[in-house]
């Protein structure tokens, strides 16, 4: 629901609050909007917590409807916070971002912790934490709001705001199904027991989520102070490269050592429990879509910056549709590993299309010979680690092997890496 409350808005500030003349207007164009919409919605859901609570509760009981309330002050809380932190991430502001994060984790874990440990509230409990830490976190953000908010409305500038935030509504729900559709269907056709296997799996591999989303928030605000840097194109060009770089390198890792990782005992107890090992196989295939993904991410510049931000929503509809047929189709002779390899061809699907539409909207000529020879060599690498056994020290030696081949076969270069440091001083320079 909140995606619908903020409607894009986040993503539009980012995109349109750097480079602005005034800032405070822009600022204010967003917030006043995702104010009226959010507002609405949080006291519709509060307003009808007594009805939704009936839909939503096999069994309501008389406190059910407190808890739909607490979640749509939850709900007001979070959207109201959307475009702080995006304003903090347009100028920069990492230690104010992490500031505000910290202090809702904070408080909500020092409440979880006395309201189900001493009180034994239960889901109260940790609505309630969570309801205090969301409302300390937009407290937080007050003196923020303060200086860059007026009662000014630029209703024009509006409409290209709106046009850009609200199909990523779109591809935000085509993500969430592309992520928990594959287990949905291996629930229905292979059962509980070989879900929770899989989704073992999925736990370590998602590092890599975790670094592509870590480097989505870095990106996009990058991406459009970069666009006015002479030679911006090239620019982008290494960073794809760089980017599917770390990527491959933290395939290989993870990939390599995640066995002998969740296989260490520490007091006789495991990372993973012993019994969910079988889904440690799904880990390089998952790997590799992420390595997909973060392709993805960035062949956004065309989309961000020319305001197609619909391209979005099409690709990820059409991946998530396409990873729906691949599991009903690769599931029954493949089991959980067809559903990996269905979510890898999905992903892959989504940057193919993604290039496409984008490669006449904003041309980048890609550095390709580079990333085929990082293909051919990080597929080496891997083969010649399961090749001798996936020991130890096998892996370990082609992890080096692979540092060194990034040089040797000239994929990355000392100059290269001077120049793009040299480009994120200049282009990330903010003040705390």
């Amino acid at each position: 629901l909140q995606l619908f409350l903020v409607f894009g808005m986040g993503n539009s500030l980012v995109r349109y609050l750097i480079g602005a003349a005034d800032k405070r207007l822009v600022f204010s164009s967003h917030f006043w909007p995702l104010l009226a919409v959010s507002t609405l919605g949080s006291l519709a859901v509060f307003l009808s917590a007594g009805s939704l609570s009936a839909v939503y509760f096999a069994e309501p009981l008389p406190g059910d409807a407190g808890l739909i309330r607490l979640a749509a002050l939850i709900l007001w809380f979070d959207s109201l916070s959307t475009l702080p932190y995006s304003l903090l991430r347009a100028e920069n502001r990492p230690l104010a971002y992490v500031s505000g994060m910290s202090l809702q984790v904070v408080i909500y874990a020092i409440l979880v912790v006395y309201l189900l440990g001493a009180r034994h509230s239960g889901m109260t409990g940790v609505l309630i934490a969570n309801a205090v830490g969301s409302g300390a976190v937009l407290i937080f953000f007050i003196p923020l709001l303060k200086n860059n908010l007026s009662a000014a409305f630029d209703s024009r500038a509006f409409r290209i705001y709106f046009a850009f935030g609200f199909p990523i509504i779109f591809s935000s729900l085509g993500k969430n199904l592309l992520d928990l559709a594959d287990r949905w269907i291996l629930d229905r056709l292979m059962g509980a027991a070989v879900v929770a296997y899989y989704s073992a799996g999925y736990q370590l591999a998602a590092v890599a989520n975790l670094a592509v989303a870590a480097f989505t928030l870095a990106w996009k605000p990058f991406l459009v102070r970069a666009a006015a840097e002479k030679g911006a194109r090239e620019t982008f060009a290494r960073i794809m490269t760089l980017t599917i770089v770390a990527l491959c390198l933290l395939f290989l890792l993870i990939s390599f050592f995640a066995d002998n990782l969740v296989k260490l005992s520490f007091f006789g107890y495991h990372l993973i429990q012993e019994s969910y090992w079988p889904g440690l196989r799904v880990i390089p295939v998952v790997m590799v879509s992420y390595i997909f993904y973060g392709a993805y991410i960035n062949l956004s510049v065309g989309c961000d910056l020319k305001g197609r931000t619909d391209y979005y929503a099409w690709t990820t509809g059409a991946a998530a549709l396409f990873n729906i047929a691949a599991n009903f189709i690769l599931i029954p002779p493949l089991g959980m590993l067809g559903s990996a390899w269905a979510t890898l061809f999905a992903y892959l699907l989504q940057v193919a299309l993604l290039y496409y539409l984008t490669r006449r909207l904003y041309p980048v000529t890609y550095e390709w010979a580079k990333l085929l020879r990082l293909g051919v060599l990080t597929g080496l690498c891997f083969a010649g680690a399961v090749l001798s056994g996936s020991s130890a020290p096998a892996e370990l030696l082609f992890s080096v092997l692979f540092l060194a081949g990034l040089f040797a076969f000239r994929i990355m270069d000392r100059q290269v890496l001077r120049g793009l440091f040299s480009l994120l001083r200049r282009t990330t320079a903010g003040e705390e």
